[in-house]
């Protein structure tokens, strides 16, 4: 299925990487250059995203789900900001050969911003973030941190929402102590 908003995809894909790399599915060197065009705003040749087989499967099943035609902005944010974490959890009890927790997308708060870096208080704790595909952030920006990277800006409602469903799922797996809530408030 065609991805309509491909840097979009990548810029939530990218952060994966390490794992790619891992497990001898892409370059150190391949995944270098594709997070440079990515960082400037540059496309890729067509097809770079095929690496990311689970993400491309996933949103195609949502896009499929929805009566669409091809993976849009909607879809691509629908898997990674709400259904990826039940992905990875899925992914982990087959593999066990990678950190689930950092390769989970949460909504964070920034803390303090610079150029290529931002502090966000995330529900994990304080993360320093790149800032290669979220650029120009500022105390108090909502952003979605996956693996290391701030990817975009999010609104309140969808910050909430993320939480809202981390929180479902903690409880549902009996970790009380960690379910609480953490409601963005401006």
């Amino acid at each position: 299925m065609q991805i309509d908003d491909r840097l979009l995809f990548l810029r939530y894909a990218l952060p994966c990487s390490n794992d790619l790399i891992n497990n001898g599915i892409a370059t150190q060197d391949n995944i270098d250059r594709l997070m440079k065009l990515v960082s400037k705003d540059e496309l890729p040749e067509e097809g770079a995203e095929s690496i990311f087989k689970v993400g491309v499967a996933m949103c195609t099943i949502i896009a499929m789900k929805a009566g669409k035609k091809t993976i849009d902005a909607e879809v691509i944010r629908q898997y990674f900001l709400m259904e990826h974490n039940k992905a990875v959890d899925e992914q982990f009890k087959l593999r066990k050969d990678f950190d689930p927790v950092e390769c989970k997308t949460y909504a964070g708060k920034v803390v303090k911003a610079e150029t290529d870096f931002a502090l966000v208080s995330t529900p994990i704790g304080l993360k320093r973030c790149r800032a290669d595909f979220a650029k120009n952030l500022k105390e108090g920006d909502n952003v979605a941190v996956h693996s290391g990277f701030a990817v975009e800006r999010i609104s309140d409602s969808i910050a909430n929402k993320m939480n809202e469903i981390r929180a479902a799922d903690l409880a549902a797996k009996g970790d009380g102590a960690k379910s609480a809530r953490t409601r963005v408030v401006n």
